[in-house]
């Protein structure tokens, strides 16, 4: 008789093992998105000079970009430096992850496995495997929160 069950993914990764999967071409927008919002932080920080100057409501309009209100205040907060009026510049909060796969997806959700750098785990104690929740906001992905 021929197997025909599925081959086991990989149990370490768990949900994850999506991520080292091919993304059809409908994912593909999403993983874009995903990929897109990680990237905030860093594009701030390089399109600032280390004294250039910024307001909060600037540093919220960036992350809105990619983030829900809730998650571009928390990201507000931690990249903002009041004294200053500058973003931080060191320990940054997000990582553009490589290894990205889509769970499920609907027309205005979805939802996003990735797996984080060693070197990003290390560093804020994060699991193996990160599974984001992403809705359409006026026509684009936007992240949306992080199941547990």
């Amino acid at each position: 008789m021929i197997d025909t069950s599925p081959a086991p993914s990989d149990t370490t990764l768990g949900k994850c093992a999506v991520a080292l999967q091919a993304p059809s071409k409908q994912q593909e927008d999403v993983i874009k998105a995903l990929r897109g919002a990680y990237g905030l932080e860093g594009s701030l920080i390089d399109r600032l000079g280390a004294f250039d100057t910024i307001t909060r409501e600037d540093v919220y309009a960036h992350y809105r970009q990619g983030f829900g209100d809730q998650l571009a205040s928390e990201l507000t907060d931690y990249s903002w430096q009041p004294e200053e009026k500058r973003v931080r510049a060191t320990d940054r909060a997000l990582t553009v992850p490589d290894s990205v796969g889509v769970l499920e997806l609907e027309s205005d959700r979805a939802l996003v496995a990735w797996i984080p750098p060693t070197s990003f785990r290390r560093q804020w104690g994060a699991p193996r495997c990160l599974i984001d929740r992403l809705v359409r906001e006026e026509g684009r992905w936007i992240i949306q929160g992080r199941e547990p």
